[in-house]
């Protein structure tokens, strides 16, 4: 990602990332569905340890309660069936889990809502089969038991947990009102609703710190990869730029020390010169880039948005590169109406079009032609820089607005960072506007710029 927009965009990223992290409150839901996706996938191996965890402390209580029953009572054949079975069972289910893949996660999350449900309607049955009064009690502390698992160690999502501990609690006072009534029993629900609150409670809490630190996470993952990024981009451009700078003052430098040793004739002079111009001339507007980024990255880049008038921003940048235009034998011509304005920041506008213009004198042979025009499209307009050069193939394309050294040369062997077309992405944009390029290989390359006009 370009260091321009990564810096600069960050507010609108920030923004991104808000909506992408956004849940329903009430039932801990990410409403983006990829997000919530990552969230479960990213929490499978824990929930997954959880419910086998949970399934052999059932199988282990189940088989000990039978050798309790077995010792200390009488044997108790509806006891031990009912926990004989539910031990077997829950065995058959553990191993279930064995079979679940990452991508099948939810059934996690299902398979729990089931053994809970499971357990206690083996519980139901078991104490609605016995006249044990002793039982009155049992099946409600059995309920709270079971409530404490599904809410904290079965690691059970909140809005699965709320559903099986409600049916659960609702179930009980159904079942002790109408089917199977008991003082004894009844007088259990105050103490059950409060577990059953404080469980619900404590599912929630526990849910959505599982959320936030699924969110803090990833925020922290992105961050250290946009600060990679950044130390790559940083790394890559200034060691392009100096190479860019460095190239035409030591040029210079060996020109001048030659001529004042007498090493070349005035001539031979005049000849290096013409190139070092062009050299310097591109050094200068590599510099002027610099200027304009360092403006808008360190200090931000103030946008003040008036009527332009296109037809002579051209004109200007025309009569700016009149030397180039003229050494190179290059036609560049104009047609766009006298009075065409647009919308936008003069000054980050100038540098769009003077960053286009010398990409398009650069890659444009001598005697080529460059042709500017512009199409109205409701309240914006296109405007359309295209030049006679050597084109590019469609991967140069798609890495055209990066920091990049691009292995194209220019018809005078010229070459650049790319700064200066990462500029034109970003300045368009700011100005809401929009940038595209065609080219193929010996067709040229056409610059689309959409800007508004009010």
């Amino acid at each position: 990602m370009p260091i321009f927009n990564i810096i600069s965009l960050n507010c609108s990223k920030f923004f991104q990332l808000s909506k992408l992290y956004k849940y329903n409150p009430l039932f801990l839901l990410f409403k983006n569905p990829k997000t919530e996706k990552n969230f479960n996938l990213s929490s499978f191996k824990d929930d997954l340890y959880t419910l086998r965890f949970v399934i052999v402390l059932g199988i282990t209580l189940s088989i000990i309660f039978i050798f309790v029953d077995v010792i200390r009572y009488k044997p108790d054949f509806i006891s031990i069936a009912f926990r004989g079975g539910m031990a077997l069972i829950l065995i058959i289910l553990g191993g279930l889990t064995f079979l679940f893949k990452k991508n099948n996660f939810q059934f996690t999350q299902y398979m729990g809502i089931l053994i809970a449900l499971f357990v206690s309607s083996i519980f139901f049955l078991h104490y609605h089969f016995n006249d044990d009064p002793a039982f009155d009690i049992f099946l409600s502390n059995i309920l709270m038991v079971l409530i404490f698992i599904t809410s904290t160690i079965m690691g059970m999502r909140f809005r699965y947990a709320l559903l099986v501990n409600t049916l659960n609690f609702v179930g009980y006072i159904i079942y002790i009102q109408n089917i199977n009534y008991s003082a004894i029993a009844e007088r259990q629900i105050s103490q059950l609703f409060v577990i059953y609150m404080v469980g619900i409670l404590a599912s929630y809490l526990l849910d959505r710190q599982k959320m936030t630190s699924f969110i803090n996470k990833n925020e922290l993952d992105l961050e250290v990869k946009k600060v990679d990024e950044l130390n790559k981009v940083k790394n890559k451009l200034f060691s392009i730029i100096s190479h860019d700078l460095r190239g035409p003052i030591v040029s210079l430098k060996g020109i001048l020390s030659l001529y004042k040793k007498g090493g070349i004739s005035e001539t031979e002079f005049k000849e290096l010169t013409n190139k070092l111009e062009s050299d310097l001339n591109s050094s200068s507007n590599l510099l002027d880039n610099l200027l304009a980024w360092s403006k808008s990255q360190l200090q931000g880049l103030e946008i003040k948005k008036s009527s332009i008038n296109i037809n002579e921003e051209f004109k200007n940048l025309k009569i700016l590169f009149e030397s180039q235009l003229k050494s190179k034998g290059i036609i560049l011509d104009i047609s766009i109406p006298e009075k065409q304005t647009i919308y936008a920041d003069k000054e980050s506008i100038h540098i769009v079009f003077r960053n286009i213009i010398s990409n398009a004198i650069k890659f444009t042979p001598w005697g080529g032609q460059i042709n500017i025009s512009a199409q109205h499209h409701n309240n914006k307009l296109e405007l359309n820089i295209s030049d006679s050069g050597v084109g590019m193939p469609p991967e140069k394309i798609a890495q055209l607005f990066q920091i990049n050294r691009d292995t194209l040369i220019g018809t005078s062997s010229a070459s650049g960072a790319g700064i200066g077309l990462l500029l034109v992405k970003e300045f368009v944009e700011l100005n809401n506007g929009e940038v595209s390029v065609e080219s193929s290989i010996g067709n040229g390359t056409t610059f689309h710029v959409l800007l508004p006009t009010q």
